[in-house]
């Protein structure tokens, strides 16, 4: 009787926490429904366009049906245009405008470019558009000279190396932590075998990114007068590249990158990803905008599929103290202030621009999120103990890039001198 009892205010005890349990989770969802509070009136009617480069973009098509959530009657509605750089002008001049379109950190220091940033809303003006940006990692943020803010990142991109950890496991060999210790690791791979320990698609884009903008970041960041100097691309500003230039060379000459093998790689995207999944590469040179597709082809790899392995992505340790993670926006949205829904338009990126979202979105498109609030997937996981920098906070601009990267190139294939490539600066 005693038993029945006992089991009896159990049942009442348990029952008290499930009904507890209920209210709170009840209550959870009410705060995430009231996190968003719409500012127009949620029955109107229209249409929302977002024109873009990527072919697919599920990741913010799931961010239209949450949006709906809060206007049912709005249609959202993404377009993929062809040769983005030429079309994107033509479609904003357009009758049939997009109302929000992707634009790029790499847009900033090319003229060019100047007419579609004039078409783009200040975003900085928060009071007019009623978009808040705290939420948002302020160090992804680039205001022009005149303070205005043309553009927002909503997804993050860095270059780095895919690592297959099981191959590190079956070798015995540590994942690097500096420069040392690459060097260490490659030796050992090659020593078991394994042609090029450090694989990638035959490109300076795909090479040379990785490698060596973390390192060349390092060594000009608190130089305020070199950034501007190399940015203008003023050729007395190559002798700035020469410390990385030298650090080519010397990496070179281990022959830990061979570059037939890497020829055989036929592009910088599925290519890479389908023959990192062979499961005989032990770090493959790639950006996340590569990583951002390896969920996907993980069942198209025969190999990947009969014998699966744990990979993560890493900094390069190229400097004697390790590595770094170079951040910088991999999309970014600007709203058409010409558009004939501004408001709306204005409304959803206000919705978009907020941690719940910005991670959400990086989660689906397994890209690194713009928020504060930092919500990796577990294959960015080793990034959560990496230095990590930030190309727009620093101040470099994409054209000294472009400079760097096609001299180290030259200094790699050897086609280059060390001094003809510093004395190239400002013409590739």
């Amino acid at each position: 009787m005693k038993t029945k009892i006992r089991l009896a205010k159990n049942c009442s005890i348990l029952i008290f926490f499930g009904l507890v349990l209920l209210e709170l989770v009840s209550c959870n969802k009410q705060k995430k429904a009231a996190a968003f509070n719409p500012r127009l009136d949620t029955q109107t009617k229209c249409k929302i366009q977002i024109a873009g480069r990527y072919q697919n973009f599920e990741a913010l098509e799931a961010e239209f049906d949450r949006f709906n959530e809060f206007y049912p009657d709005v249609e959202l509605s993404y377009t993929y245009l062809d040769n983005y750089k030429v079309t994107i002008s033509t479609a904003l001049a357009g009758l049939d405008a997009p109302d929000i379109f992707m634009t790029f950190p790499w847009m900033l220091d090319k003229t060019n470019y100047n007419p579609l940033l004039d078409n783009a809303e200040n975003l900085a003006d928060t009071e007019a558009t009623g978009i808040t940006l705290s939420a948002i990692n302020q160090k992804l943020l680039f205001y022009m000279n005149d303070g205005s803010l043309p553009m927002v990142p909503v997804l993050c991109a860095a270059n780095g190396m895919l690592v297959n950890e099981d191959l590190f496991k079956k070798e015995g060999v540590e994942i690097p932590k500096n420069y040392k210790q690459l060097i260490e690791t490659c030796q050992k791979f090659k020593q078991a075998g394994y042609k090029s320990p450090l694989l990638s698609h035959n490109s300076e884009i795909s090479i040379m990114s990785s490698l060596i903008f973390p390192y060349f970041t390092k060594e000009v960041m608190n130089n305020a007068d070199a950034i501007t100097q190399l940015n203008k691309l003023d050729p007395a500003a190559g002798e700035y590249m020469r410390s990385t230039l030298e650090w080519v060379e010397a990496f070179k000459k281990y022959g830990f990158i061979d570059l037939d093998e890497c020829s055989k790689i036929k592009d910088n995207y599925s290519a890479v990803i389908m023959r990192f999944f062979e499961g005989d590469v032990p770090m493959m040179l790639a950006s996340a905008d590569v990583v951002s597709g390896t969920k996907k082809r993980e069942a198209l790899s025969e190999a990947f599929t009969a014998k699966p392995f744990k990979y993560s992505f890493y900094s390069v340790p190229v400097m004697s103290k390790g590595g770094a993670v170079l951040e910088v926006p991999s999309v970014e949205f600007s709203v058409n202030k010409n558009g004939q829904n501004l408001e709306m338009a204005n409304e959803f990126l206000r919705f978009l621009l907020r941690t719940e979202e910005l991670n959400n979105l990086a989660k689906i498109k397994r890209l690194i999120t713009c928020s504060t609030v930092f919500s990796f997937d577990d294959v960015y996981a080793p990034l959560e103990n990496t230095e990590h920098l930030y190309q727009l906070e620093i101040g470099i601009l994409d054209n000294t890039y472009t400079q760097l990267r096609n001299a180290a190139y030259q200094v790699l294939l050897g086609n280059q001198t060390i001094d003809e490539a510093i004395a190239s600066y400002g013409k590739y």
